[in-house]
């Protein structure tokens, strides 16, 4: 590859660029963790059952996630929550700071309040550290760490099912008066589409001969 762009690599610094890669690999972490939690906090400003104000400039996504589905963190996932920030400010201090770089050094002595190595995700692993020894275990730990995160986020997010089913397309209401004739079939394929495109919630069951009706509703008034 190197040769395909005429570049010739004469000496290098091998700590240095594990430090560059292990960097390079928290940035994409963080570009995939982020564009999921945007896609959550989308989803809850548009059919979420509480109403939270924009997010604010200086807010990440991650804190506005919390402001709009967690309320209160529990104790066991704060850990989590803090080392995603702590990893976040590191990436930014990756991608931006060319020049008077910020260590973070204040975030990172905040991180001291946690016994990580009892975590059994974190036992093995010699992280978090500060940037200037960002290692390829600070990458494990930011993956893992946003992977366990994600879910809680998922399993927190909780819609409004009425807000849903009236954002409906035309296209697929077409789809469901097929069933206006077979009740039972119709509330299923309803319930398949919300699970599939949105997610399940045990509410749904309860609630699922309401959307019905309103989707057939919305059918008769076009």
């Amino acid at each position: 590859m190197a040769e395909s762009h005429n570049i010739s690599l004469t000496s290098y610094e091998p700590i240095g660029m594990i430090h560059k890669i292990s960097l390079s690999y928290i940035v994409h972490i963080h570009l995939c963790f982020e564009t999921f939690v945007k896609d959550v906090c989308r989803h809850a400003r548009l059919f979420g059952n509480v109403e939270v104000k924009e997010k604010v400039k200086e807010e990440s996504w991650l804190l506005y996630a919390e402001r709009l589905l967690l309320n209160q963190l529990p104790k066991e996932i704060q850990p989590l929550f803090d080392l995603c920030e702590y990893y976040r400010l590191i990436r930014n201090t990756a991608v931006h700071d060319l020049c008077d770089v910020e260590t973070r050094t204040k975030e990172y002595r905040q991180l001291k309040k946690y016994d990580f190595p009892q975590d059994t995700k974190f036992e093995k692993l010699k992280a978090p550290n500060e940037y200037e020894n960002i290692s390829f275990d600070d990458f494990v730990m930011f993956a893992r760490s946003c992977n366990e995160l994600a879910n809680f986020i998922y399993a927190n997010l909780r819609y409004d099912y009425k807000k849903l089913v009236n954002s409906i397309e035309h296209e697929q209401i077409k789809k469901l008066t097929k069933y206006k004739n077979n009740r039972v079939r119709g509330e299923k394929a309803l319930s398949r589409y919300i699970v599939t495109n949105f997610k399940n919630d045990p509410v749904l069951d309860t609630i699922i001969g309401t959307l019905f009706d309103t989707v057939m509703a919305r059918s008769s008034n076009r």
